[in-house]
């Protein structure tokens, strides 16, 4: 998960160029962060398998031996991973510290609000839908605007409803240890019913973005990807058991896919605006700028 874990403070680190129409910069503390955030997500998931003494189905990647000591490599890593954010600001190097705090929590035997209906999600709404997006932003140094708080929300939606997604062919694991996951009190189809709205959502949001001029209504072209996304939803939430890890793996490949035709279209539409001479990126957009609080 590594690529997509540091697709997020790419994502926003993107976002501060574009939504300003900024030349580059940025780039050596962007290295920085991505460094402190693959350590983040090692030691994370190090965690997260020490508690759970995970066996099981892997969503991306095989399934190996568990190695001695993994919960004193998580901590390691984690460790590690502040130390290398420190060069990348003091805003990024909070949002760490708070993600590090955050997975502490939800994979610490004292604490365990993995296996909580509510905080454990919130855990990775905050962790990697909003902080991971956030510390790619901020070495940009731009301001927050309206847009920009809002496109965060979408995107953390986004991640709420792949995390729903991931745990549904978990719910006999999640029994079997005592946690009390949305899958585990809820079951399956409820629990991919949650992040079918989620995802439709943010989508319906992003789409109303660009009808408003907020985004550019180029992206409206890939919006029957919603369509597409949701039919596999409806797909698995037919299958027994809540199915396999392979179902929650073609809903990701379903969702990347449909938001990587969204970045090709909104860089098509930026290469279009430069060639006329037109206002580029977020500049050129119906909302334009300044949008400050």
């Amino acid at each position: 998960m590594i690529p997509m874990v540091l697709g997020l403070p790419i994502a926003g680190f993107g976002w501060g160029h574009w939504d300003r129409a900024l030349s580059f910069r940025g780039g050596s503390e962007l290295v920085w962060v991505l460094l402190a955030w693959a350590l983040l997500h090692a030691g994370t998931l190090w965690l997260n398998a020490s508690v759970d003494q995970d066996e099981g189905e892997v969503l991306f990647g095989q399934k190996v031996e568990r190695p001695r000591h993994l919960a004193a490599w998580g901590y390691a890593a984690l460790g590690f991973a502040m130390v290398a954010c420190v060069p990348a600001g003091s805003s990024a190097l909070v949002a760490l510290v708070v993600c590090v705090l955050l997975a502490v929590v939800y994979s610490h035997p004292s604490f365990a609000w993995k296996g909580h209906p509510i905080l454990g999600p919130g855990v990775n709404l905050v962790g990697y839908g909003l902080l991971s997006t956030y510390a790619g932003w901020s070495v940009v140094g731009g301001s927050p605007n309206p847009r920009t708080v809002i496109i965060w929300g979408v995107g953390a939606l986004t991640i709420l409803a792949v995390m729903f997604a991931a745990q549904v062919f978990q719910e006999q694991e999640d029994r079997d240890r005592g946690y009390r996951t949305l899958v585990v009190t809820h079951g399956p189809r409820t629990t991919l019913m949650v992040s079918s709205w989620a995802f439709m959502f943010a989508w319906c949001a992003a789409m109303g973005l660009a009808v408003a001029g907020w985004l550019p209504r180029a992206i409206l072209l890939v919006a029957p990807g919603w369509l597409w996304v949701d039919q596999w939803l409806r797909v698995w939430a037919k299958k027994p058991n809540g199915g396999t890890e392979s179902d929650a793996r073609e809903w990701v490949r379903r969702v990347a896919v449909v938001l990587m035709i969204g970045f090709t279209v909104v860089f098509g539409e930026y290469l279009r605006q430069s060639l006329t001479g037109m206002p580029v990126a977020g500049l050129g957009t119906t909302a334009g700028l300044p949008l400050d609080f």
